[in-house]
């Protein structure tokens, strides 16, 4: 019976319609309001709050080694770890990245015995304690007037390119 009531209509079926004309109250969706920044400001402020970071930061990251990162952040990582010859090893800011890298990574291990850091705060995408660093790290630059924070795009990055 085409047209008829009980029908479902092309339109109905592809925006979800169910049966009868589709006339119950439709789901709400909730949606994000918040830009990327505010969000990890957000659990940059959380993880500070609620763990040792700044502290533990502060005695590892010497200010040469936080500026040479965030002047690589500055820069991009993909432009960064550009090089003539296609080899991320050749790049001119290759060691910083790296240093960067293996940093955060190693600085995960310590951390796992640390009783505070259990109440690190991450994301659906990534791990606690790694974004609890790098939260950590985008306050030091942060006090330091860093012109491009430390974010976990820059952490997905740098894990593809280095790992």
């Amino acid at each position: 019976m085409r047209g008829g009531r009980d029908a479902l209509g092309a339109f109905d079926f592809f925006k979800g319609g169910g049966q009868r004309g589709g006339t119950g109250p439709e789901p709400l969706i909730k949606t994000e309001n918040r830009t990327y920044d505010e969000l990890i400001n957000e659990i940059m402020e959380w993880n500070i709050e609620h763990t040792d970071i700044l502290s533990v930061l502060r005695n590892e990251v010497q200010d040469h080694r936080l500026a040479a990162w965030s002047d690589a952040l500055e820069t991009g990582i993909r432009r960064g770890l550009a090089s003539a010859s296609g080899k991320v090893e050749e790049s001119l800011l290759y060691h910083a990245y790296l240093d960067l890298y293996q940093f955060v990574k190693g600085l995960r291990q310590k951390l796992l015995v640390n009783p505070s850091m259990k109440n690190a705060r991450g994301t659906e995408k990534s791990d606690p304690l790694s974004l609890c660093i790098i939260c950590g790290i985008r306050a030091l630059q942060k006090e330091k007037g860093a012109k491009r924070l430390m974010n976990t795009l820059q952490w997905m990055l740098l894990e593809r390119y280095l790992e």
